[in-house]
């Protein structure tokens, strides 16, 4: 059986849990700053587990970025092609529910279950989705932990201003 790594990328404000293997991301979920599985160290990552730290630490720099990470990616038809569109927004952009729901036949709250189901935020950014009178919307995948504040930290650092 493969390995599982876990590892935390701290930001600002929150943190991303991630679980890996040596061959794909198997999930990662938002965590306060203080509740990280494993601090952040290099020399315990594998070549995955470095290139992960990696593009999250490009990602910091350069809110441009596109992630080219190896998911494992398990989900319902709809769920997938809801997280197919959100990998196809670019960072700057966002679409409503509504317009997602519309590309794929769907209703905008279905939509929204599927962006609170997302087993790779930030990686498949589904914090570019946002309500229809352009305001965030919902967003807690799943936890109540989550708040509006880490959509707003990642949609100001891509230099969307709601």
């Amino acid at each position: 059986m493969d390995k599982i790594n876990l590892l935390t990328y701290r930001f600002d404000t929150f943190a991303l849990n991630i679980k890996y293997n040596h061959e794909q991301l198997l999930a990662a979920e938002f965590c306060a700053l203080d509740q990280g599985i494993v601090p952040n160290q290099l020399s315990d990552a594998n070549q995955l587990g470095r290139e992960i730290i990696a593009q999250l630490d490009a990602y910091r720099v350069n809110p441009r970025f596109k992630f080219d990470l190896p998911l494992l990616i398990k989900g319902s038809e709809h769920q997938q092609n809801v997280w197919h569109i959100m990998r196809q927004i670019p960072s700057g952009q966002t679409l409503t529910y509504g317009e997602v729901a519309e590309q794929i036949s769907s209703a905008p709250r279905a939509v929204g279950g599927a962006c609170g189901k997302n087993p790779f935020p930030i990686i498949i950014p589904c914090h570019r989705i946002i309500a229809a009178n352009h305001q965030l919307g919902g967003f807690n995948s799943g936890h109540i932990f989550f708040n509006l504040g880490i959509k707003k930290w990642l949609l100001a650092h891509e230099g969307i201003m709601l």
